[in-house]
């Protein structure tokens, strides 16, 4: 009996991948387009499924030319490359090929040879499926769509789906796209290039060398067949192979997006639409009637103003500016650390909205990182807003084409350019352009989370309030440093000197920061906050910018990554003794990483690597020695004229103390339910233990006392659970001992509980220069002097005795306690009409009563 040869229809024939003309073609490409590269997040989504199931990639470009890019990428990096290319245009030579193989093929059935048999379509795909092979196909093939819709044949989807109903290994398809460049696309360019246009050979090579941005292949996260299949409330593959290009669709148009970003309007257009905008020609018409103000000089005036604002938005630049920020990091920096699945939660959360970013405010350097970060991992980056003091030449230009905007820092007194602002932000919203945002409206010299500014908040809740957008989507960010470049600056501001402008010299002069390392940064990303659904949550009544603000605060605050310098410091500075050794200091750091552990507090690589607490050590006094921030003490010098140091002693240079406490500060916020428990035991403790409603009690007080200071934890708020669980976990360390319901601290407890309770040490010595301080003064008082006339007290009382901590004599620290006496009635604060608000005494009960609660803690803890 004669052999019957199976017969494939020419749609499979051309679709075979390994033929001899696509391993020439293939070599061809490898070296055309040998620039372009899987990006980082796609080789992490093919190594997390790999092995998982069967592969199917899905292109949404059908030429010959990205196809042997993508098989020659997947076989690269050691992936299992497609076999079957459906719905691909194959080459000219392929072409050819099978053109002669179907006449030969013709040929032989008609002499009479071997006997053949006709395969269909559906049949060999499920067998190549079954056999465990990998294959590709096109989803915006017009080749394909002529097949399903025209010639009403099967479509190739729900080919994958009948045959995931037959296998039972689940089939994963693999969306992705290839980028020739990120060039957004604009509305007006003298010439464009479509970032995913379906290209040949030729076209994708001039289009590659022209851009001036990277090519590279992306890969989505694949889609579970059999789980689609399983949750499908209908059953015909038909109908889910519609469904399923329907998500495929949308999965291509969200990873442009993400990577492309909106239609970039032209700073003309963008002008156009704000400038003749309704609310800013019904303000230009008001001030002009009111003020008799020609409306020709306010317009030209709203020009001006738009002009002193708007960025200009140019990736090319955001690239080479990118070169030079990357070669700075590598100068500066060990490292950046943060997740690629951080990465995919923005991806993901930009399909919901446009996107705000808001991220902590430690250094120049933390818009630099974001951009940097998102440009380098093939995300848009977003417009900043920035500070009107960064507009200065020639980095003012290069922030405005890398994406900023700017803000002066009061509107006092301006009519028109509020409007003209807020229209702006409105505008940007409306487009769908994603914004970064520091809420707290200033870098933070003391290494704390400064209270939010609600200023740019309201104008971004109004544009969604107004219509200009359905949502908009918060990400908290918080940017960690081991050590920060601006350290030494804001030393000095702590002692009350004048900040600096930004200016072309100071830029020159910064040269002298890449001389030198600071160690690793540490990126956090929380949970995105939908607008929408957290304003229909609110209760009734409540204010939704307040409420939104301090919860971004709190949402920041929990993703502060704890490093071995804020550790370390914290170790160093919480306690009276000038000096500590190395087992002292090895203790106290093993005791605050357990508590931090214990809080959930975000751990550093170094921290969670290190094979010793030595190892932590040594990498922070090592770079505390080289800035004399630290040093061992010498006896004397002995016979031969060397030193005599003591050895494992250490002590911490006394000038210096402020300026590692910034590091102590960006992770105190964890330690505040340990260290107001331990105040109460520090406090109130006789002899007799104390009860839980002392603690209680105290730990009320403090918050009370210390809330200009800090955006309280939403646990804090919860206070009787918190301190449940405070008081369990000091039981559980046997720091402290119940009996009858009064805790006591065990004498193995108590340097336990002096470290925790020295926590706010410095901040009470601070409230207690400004309490002593406004009992002294007797006539009105400009803030600034009113804050130095605090800070000349405490440099006395700290010269008396009544003061121990250097970083207590802190400028933020006294305008926040000079703050919190306002709140509290005992200052006051008046306005003249020509004058800048003075500062009046209103009640020195009020001013008494404050310095003796702060004396109630104080006056104890500097015993210890």
């Amino acid at each position: 009996m004669s052999e019957i040869q199976l017969r494939h229809s020419s749609y499979i024939r051309n679709s075979l991948v390994r033929t001899d003309v696509n391993a020439f073609m293939g070599k061809i490409s490898s070296l055309l387009f040998r620039s372009i590269d899987l990006d980082s997040e796609s080789l992490m989504t093919l190594k997390e499924y790999r092995d998982k199931g069967h592969a199917v990639y899905v292109s949404y470009q059908s030429s010959n030319a990205p196809l042997l890019i993508i098989v020659n990428l997947l076989r690269k990096h050691g992936f299992k490359d497609p076999e079957l290319s459906l719905d691909f245009t194959p080459n000219i030579f392929q072409m050819a090929v099978n053109l002669f193989d179907s006449f030969t093929a013709l040929f032989g059935r008609l002499s009479g040879g071997k006997k053949t048999a006709a395969v269909s379509d559906r049949d060999y795909i499920i067998d190549f499926l079954r056999d465990g092979r990998s294959m590709i196909l096109s989803l915006l093939s017009r080749k394909l769509f002529i097949r399903r819709y025209i010639e009403i044949k099967s479509d190739t989807l729900q080919y994958l789906v009948e045959a995931q109903k037959e296998i039972d290994t689940p089939i994963f398809v693999y969306p992705q796209v290839l980028f020739w460049n990120q060039n957004p696309v604009r509305t007006r360019a003298f010439m464009t290039s479509r970032a995913t246009g379906n290209r040949g050979f030729f076209s994708g090579l001039f289009t590659v060398s022209k851009s001036g941005t990277p090519a590279f292949l992306r890969i989505a996260r694949p889609i579970n067949l059999k789980e689609e299949i399983e949750n499908s409330p209908a059953d015909d593959p038909r109908q889910i192979a519609m469904k399923l290009r329907t998500r495929l669709l949308e999965i291509y148009n969200n990873e442009k997006f993400s990577v492309l970003g909106p239609v970039i309007k032209s700073q003309q257009e963008m002008m156009e639409k704000i400038l003749y905008h309704k609310n800013v020609l019904d303000e230009i018409a008001a001030v002009s009637n009111k003020d008799h103000v020609p409306e020709r000089k306010l317009r030209k005036k709203a020009y001006r103003y738009y002009r002193e604002i708007a960025a200009d938005f140019s990736i090319i630049v955001i690239k080479w500016f990118n070169k030079a920020v990357q070669y700075m990091f590598t100068k500066i920096f060990d490292g950046i650390n943060y997740s690629i699945e951080d990465l995919k939660m923005v991806r993901e959360a930009a399909q919901r909205g446009p996107l705000v970013f808001v991220p902590s405010h430690k250094s120049h350097m933390d818009y630099l990182i974001i951009s940097s970060l998102f440009y380098e991992n093939k995300i848009i980056p977003p417009h900043i807003v920035a500070g009107a003091n960064l507009s200065f030449f020639p980095m003012g230009q290069i922030f405005r084409r890398s994406g900023a905007f700017f803000m002066r820092r009061s509107f006092r007194g301006l009519k028109l350019y509020p409007v003209i602002f807020r229209q702006y932000i409105k505008t940007l919203v409306s487009e769908g352009y994603s914004i970064e945002v520091f809420i707290e409206g200033t870098r933070t010299r003391t290494g704390k989370l400064i209270p939010p500014k609600l200023g740019i908040l309201r104008y971004l809740i109004e544009t969604i309030e107004e219509g200009y957008n359905k949502d908009m989507i918060f990400i908290p960010i918080t940017i960690s440093y081991d050590r920060i470049l601006e350290e030494s600056t804001y030393h000095m501001e702590l002692k009350g000197k004048e900040k600096e402008s930004e200016s072309t010299s100071n830029f020159v002069k910064s040269r002298k920061f890449l001389k030198r390392k600071y160690g690793k940064v540490y990126l956090s990303f929380n949970e995105p906050i939908s607008f929408a659904e957290y304003r229909d949550g609110l209760k009734e009544g409540e204010d939704v910018t307040f409420s939104l603000a301090g919860h971004i605060m709190r949402k920041i605050g929990e993703i502060v990554t704890a490093t071995p310098f804020s550790v370390a410091s914290s170790a160093m500075l919480l306690s009276s003794a000038k000096g500590f050794t190395r087992d002292i200091l090895r203790r106290r750091v093993g005791i605050m990483t357990d508590y931090l552990k214990f809080a959930g507090a975000r751990m550093s690589d170094t921290l969670e690597r290190a094979a010793s607490t030595d190892e932590v050590l040594d990498y922070v006094l090592d770079s505390y020695f080289q800035d004399g921030i630290v040093s061992e003490p010498v006896a004397g010098v002995g016979k031969e004229g060397k030193r005599d140091v003591l050895q494992g002693v250490y002590t911490l240079n006394e000038n210096e103390r402020s300026r590692i406490n910034f590091y102590k500060n960006s992770i105190i916020h964890f330690f505040l339910p340990a260290t107001f428990c331990a105040l109460a035991f520090v406090s109130r403790d006789t002899g007799e233990g104390v009860d839980g409603q002392a603690v209680a009690d105290t730990f009320a007080d403090l918050m009370d006392l210390l809330s200009e200071e800090f955006v309280y934890s939403e646990a804090l708020l919860d206070t009787s659970a918190m301190i449940e669980r405070v008081l369990g976990y000091f039981t559980g360390r046997s720091v402290i001992g119940e009996s009858g319901g009064r805790y006591s601290v065990t004498p193995e407890g108590r340097e336990e509980i002096a470290l925790f309770a020295k926590g706010v040490q410095d901040l009470l010595e601070a409230y207690h220069a400004a309490s002593d301080c406004a009992l002294q003064v007797r006539k009105r008082l400009g803030r600034k002097e009113m804050v130095y006339e605090v800070r000349k007290n405490g440099i006395k009382l700290f010269h008396l005795g009544e003061i121990r901590f250097t970083e207590s004599l802190s400028v933020p620290y006294y305008e926040n306690a000079i703050s919190r006496m306002e709140r509290a009635g005992a200052l006051e604060s008046v306005q003249s009409p020509r004058k800048p608000a003075e500062i009046l005494v209103r009640d020195d009960r009020i001013v008494s009563e404050m310095k003796s609660r702060i004396e109630r803690y104080l006056l104890p803890l500097q015993k210890l």
